[in-house]
């Protein structure tokens, strides 16, 4: 059965890549952690030569600026610090040493063209150490997508240091009852352009992405009983995937997107399930008394973390992907559940309770310690930024529930402010 639902809006953006320089490759800086330094670029603007937009250009430097600065992985150079420096326009090299003086490690220069409806921008990453040319692009696209080719040239930068794709295309699915019901909502990572992807005035719950952007699974109580859909969004059109007795809930998809692991049972008897995401015969991988859920897949393929009460208490528990190998992982929890496992494969972020409420606990496989990052109210439902370097949670300090990202110093920052909004999913891009 073919269920019509909302589109999600897909931007075309045309870019021409120019040759890279051969500096780029050893341009890295490995991400581990939120805690890590910035990479500091100056960004003195881009000159626009004649006939270009020029609202199209100003919205593209602001966009870029504003995304440089909203990353942990990189940022600009304060303004009283760029303030300082006097460009000579005949002594390049020369300007490139005084916005090394003033803390810049790298310098991003360019120009932005145009005619039309067409806006060109040319770019170079100037490494300041050396003195070569760690990166260059060029992207192009209509006058309206300028902010569009700003957060395609800001992923790539952080991409660039830290081998993985910036948030800036990136989008939620998530959770939300503003429209009367539980509905599944899209929304980009900084909490504008928020779509409304079901209209079934039931209760949807749980929504989890494919890698590729393409799919969504999520249950929904569409047809009375909690079964597992999978949906396309940018084609309208969703499918039932499993009907087993009881819940189907808390699907997650593995790394290469072909398998989906979920939990279903009743009568107080829930365990860990897959199928695959074309559809098929589900595979019972638990088989434990009490219950197991919130099944998440390791980034490497080749573990499954998930909760089980088998002990008394929820705990979280890790398997390998056949079912095999079961170990408990949290023991100085009284309660731990909803585990996301952060790009690194190495950190996993999961909700826990401190005195009565509801937090967020990140613990290191590396170490084996656990930390608590605790704030007002309750906090549950972490995920994990495309990057691995921030956190999005569900907090109810403001008094409903709403969705929260840390920032670069990890400071929380509210994205939702409508209704009750839960459960979010992150994706690097939608397709």
């Amino acid at each position: 059965m073919k269920q019509r639902i909302p589109l999600v809006c897909t931007l075309a953006l045309a870019t021409a890549l120019a040759p890279p320089a051969a500096a780029q490759e050893e341009v890295y800086l490995k991400v581990t952690s939120p805690g890590l330094t910035r990479v500091m670029i100056a960004l003195p603007g881009f000159p626009a030569r004649p006939g270009t937009d020029q609202a199209a250009a100003a919205s593209l430097v602001a966009t870029l600026r504003k995304d440089l600065d909203e990353t942990a992985a990189v940022g600009l150079v304060p303004e009283e610090n760029a303030r300082l420096v006097v460009v000579d326009p005949g002594n390049p090299t020369l300007t490139r040493q005084r916005w090394r003086a003033v803390g810049a490690q790298f310098l991003l220069d360019g120009s932005l063209a145009g005619a039309s409806n067409q806006i060109v921008l040319e770019v170079r990453l100037w490494d300041l150490t050396s003195g070569e040319i760690a990166y260059s692009r060029r992207l192009q696209g209509s006058v309206g997508l300028a902010p569009t080719i700003a957060h395609t040239l800001a992923n790539e930068l952080v991409h660039l240091f830290t081998g993985r794709p910036g948030p800036f295309l990136s989008r939620f699915a998530f959770v939300s009852d503003r429209s009367g019901s539980k509905e599944i909502w899209v929304m980009r990572w900084d909490g504008t352009e928020a779509q409304q992807l079901t209209s079934h005035r039931s209760i949807a719950l749980s929504p989890a992405w494919s890698p590729d952007g393409d799919w969504l699974a999520f249950t929904s109580f569409l047809r009375g009983n909690p079964q597992l859909f999978i949906l396309r969004p940018t084609q309208g059109y969703l499918k039932p995937l499993s009907s087993l007795p009881g819940v189907n809930s808390s699907p997650s998809f593995s790394p290469d997107g072909k398998l989906i692991a979920f939990a279903a049972g009743d009568d107080g008897n829930t365990d860990v399930w897959v199928v695959p995401a074309e559809g098929g015969t589900p595979e019972r991988l638990t088989h434990t008394i009490g219950i197991s859920t919130q099944p998440a897949w390791s980034p490497s393929g080749r573990q499954i973390v998930f909760t089980s009460a088998v002990g008394g208490t929820p705990q979280l528990y890790v398997m390998d992907t056949e079912g095999t190998n079961i170990r408990r992982l949290t023991f100085e929890d009284k309660f731990a559940d909803e585990a996301a496992w952060a790009p690194d494969g190495v950190r996993i972020a999961y909700t826990t309770l401190v005195e009565g409420l509801f937090q967020i606990a990140i613990l290191d496989l590396r170490t084996n310690t656990r930390s608590v990052v605790a704030g007002p109210g309750n906090n549950e439902s972490p995920c994990w930024s495309p990057d691995g370097t921030v956190l999005a949670f569900v907090s109810n300090r403001t008094g409903a529930k709403q969705i929260f990202m840390t920032d670069p110093a990890g400071r929380p920052r509210q994205i939702t402010t409508e209704g009750n909004n839960v459960q979010p999913a992150w994706v690097a891009q939608v397709q």
